[in-house]
């Protein structure tokens, strides 16, 4: 070919087709405006006359959409009962095609394809018609009233992603079809619908996860598919912290990294909304440890180990064996800190908020200190004009008065069974010395993080301790007595000299970042949404926060610092309730005689003997 070819090419003739299509291609504008081939008035541009002006819209009258939005559901309800009775049939005629060996026929599956996609497209329409910007208020409130959302998902997506999942792996290639489609639209209408946008978000969520879950081919897509999911979740994790549920999904996909596994599982356990299904899903990394030919051998991993000590606490078994599995840990843990240097920062958040959530006995129905904390959010006030989140009671929990009902109408516990108390116990020594071994790391500033988050678990039960608001109370009491007070006012006297604090940590509320300081730390990220710390954080301490989730998490060189002076803070706080700690004009230190009130052993506490 020449070297002028391509041009030449470019320079040929017009074909005949190619004629006849400049021909149709409509001409400038006329002088007075209007389209010499449509004949419609054009707005003028004086300016460039030889470019059309965008057409003028007309506004829709509010009778216009609300028929529009009639009609469009009329049509949505007959192709939705469609899908219902369709899905329905195919489920019952499962199990008769399994048993048969029975395969779907390629134009059955497209029929069913193109179904549910007609229904996805008239959900989209009704969406789009009812949250018009001109539309009514009543006309937004319909797809809230009628549920629209759920049942789009329920009707177009999720019924249908099941019967195709029930069929794999004939049905592979059209239930990745069928995921693409339905993930676009999703998309689609989290960029047009903002008034469901957590909706969308955790739907999106959920169409990633079944992608990751039927590919077995390859690993990378896996992976990929994977991490768009744990995206989703996470941003909705975000908006709506308290939904344990989603945290249950994040674990699912955490299989990779035991320690976040158990993390995301037991703090879906301590979330305000506990999601019941995550005991159930819990079970497939617990059980199989206790499934293996030797289960008392030797585990190399110390991520695995942990997870053992939960599953052990978990299912009830083999509790005899806690404290030797548990030592097997703690042997592993100090060089592994060191080892993992700063990564341990986020790994020691993982252990605190796992461990807190065995307290919570891993989202046990009769689980105590639950049903405490719940009781402590609707207990009056016992101070008039003080909040409890700005500033806890100022009288001794070492000095424990006989417990005193919180109404008349407080529902009687069920006393916790032998089993449950001897889990309570188990998880009560990992906690406390998981603690004390990371105490000792002194000069470690990537153990901050765990230490905060224990000493905000402390300062929230001696807060409950005052309340006396049930008669098992002595829950709270076992946890503060069994602290490691003496580590932690050693941990905090260094603490407090290592650097210059000023007396700002000083003060029984809340302590308030400093001028031009962002207000919450990333700690408080991980904190929030759990029942424990519902009265932990000012009222409006999340409500300015602006900051991508992402941006967060990064360790500013004023964070570690902002962090000491919290630990430092929460300390004094607890020194105001405590005669465990006392003070003196500069540094805490600490009262190393016998403990004011803490002379009981958790075992008589709790009527047992380990």
């Amino acid at each position: 070919m020449s070297k002028n070819s391509s041009f030449a090419v470019q320079q040929a003739p017009l074909g005949a087709n190619q004629q006849q299509h400049k021909a149709s291609e409509p001409g400038p504008p006329n002088p007075d405006g209007t389209s010499p081939d449509l004949g419609i008035n054009m707005p003028k541009n004086t300016r460039y006359p030889g470019i059309c002006l965008q057409l003028d819209s007309r506004e829709i009258s509010q009778e216009q959409l609300a028929a529009e939005v009639k009609s469009i559901y009329s049509g949505l309800s007959m192709v939705e009962a469609k899908c219902i009775h369709v899905d329905n049939a195919q489920a019952a005629a499962f199990q008769s095609a399994e048993k048969a060996g029975a395969l779907l026929a390629e134009d059955h599956w497209q029929a069913l394809i193109a179904l549910h996609r007609t229904l996805l497209h008239e959900h989209h329409d009704f969406f789009l018609a009812s949250q018009h910007p001109s539309a009514s208020q009543a006309l937004k409130r319909l797809a809230a009233k009628y549920s629209m959302p759920a049942r789009m998902w329920k009707h177009g997506i999720h019924s249908f992603l099941e019967l195709l999942r029930c069929r794999l792996p004939s049905s592979r290639e059209y239930m990745r079809t069928f995921i693409y489609f339905a993930y676009h639209m999703m998309a689609l209408l989290f960029e047009t619908v903002p008034s469901f946008e957590e909706t969308w978000i955790e739907c999106l969520g959920d169409l990633g996860r079944y992608r990751m879950a039927i590919e077995d081919d390859d690993p990378r897509e896996r992976d990929i598919w994977a991490g768009i999911s744990q995206y989703w979740y996470r941003m909705a994790a975000d908006r709506a912290p308290g939904v344990g549920r989603l945290y249950h999904h994040l674990a699912i996909l955490a299989r990779s990294e035991p320690f976040q596994q158990v993390y995301y599982y037991c703090r879906s356990f301590t979330c305000v909304q506990l999601f019941p299904s995550a005991r159930e899903s819990v079970l497939a990394i617990f059980e199989p440890i206790f499934n293996r030919p030797n289960t008392s051998a030797p585990v190399s991993r110390i991520d695995t180990i942990y997870t053992k000590l939960h599953g052990m606490m978990f299912l009830k078994r083999q509790l005899e064996d806690f404290g030797a599995v548990m030592s097997n840990f703690l042997e592993r843990l100090d060089n592994h800190i060191a080892l993992s240097a700063a990564k341990w920062l986020e790994q020691g958040a993982w252990l605190a908020i796992s461990n807190i959530g065995a307290l919570f006995e891993h989202g046990s129905s009769n689980a105590v200190l639950r049903r405490l904390f719940k009781e402590s959010i609707i207990h009056p006030r016992r101070e008039s004009g003080t909040s409890k989140s700005d500033k806890i009671e100022t009288r001794s929990f070492s000095s424990r008065a006989s417990p005193t009902p919180s109404s008349s109408t407080e529902t009687t516990m069920p006393e916790p069974d032998p089993f449950s108390k001897l889990a309570f116990n188990c998880a009560l020594d990992l906690t406390v010395l998981t603690l004390k071994l990371v105490l000792r790391r002194q000069d470690d500033r990537n153990v901050r993080l765990h230490v905060h988050i224990l000493l905000a678990l402390l300062v929230t039960l001696a807060d409950i301790h005052s309340l006396n608001i049930s008669n098992q109370n002595e829950y709270v009491h076992a946890i503060l007595t069994c602290a490691p007070w003496q580590e932690l006012c050693s941990y905090t006297t260094t603490l407090a000299d290592s650097e210059e604090f000023g007396s700002r940590f000083k003060t029984t509320n809340f302590l308030q970042p400093e001028k031009g300081d962002f207000g919450p730390l990333p700690d408080d990220y991980l904190l929030r949404g759990q029942i424990w710390t519902q009265t932990f954080f000012p009222s409006d301490w999340f409500q300015d926060d602006e900051i991508d989730a992402e941006e967060r998490s990064i360790e500013h060189a004023s964070t570690s610092r902002r962090r000491a002076e919290r630990i430092l803070s929460l300390m004094y706080r607890l020194a105001s309730v405590s005669n465990a700690i006392r003070l003196s004009s500069i540094v805490l230190t600490a009262g190393y005689s016998t403990i004011n009130g803490f002379d009981m052993t958790r075992q008589q506490i709790l009527g047992l003997r380990l």
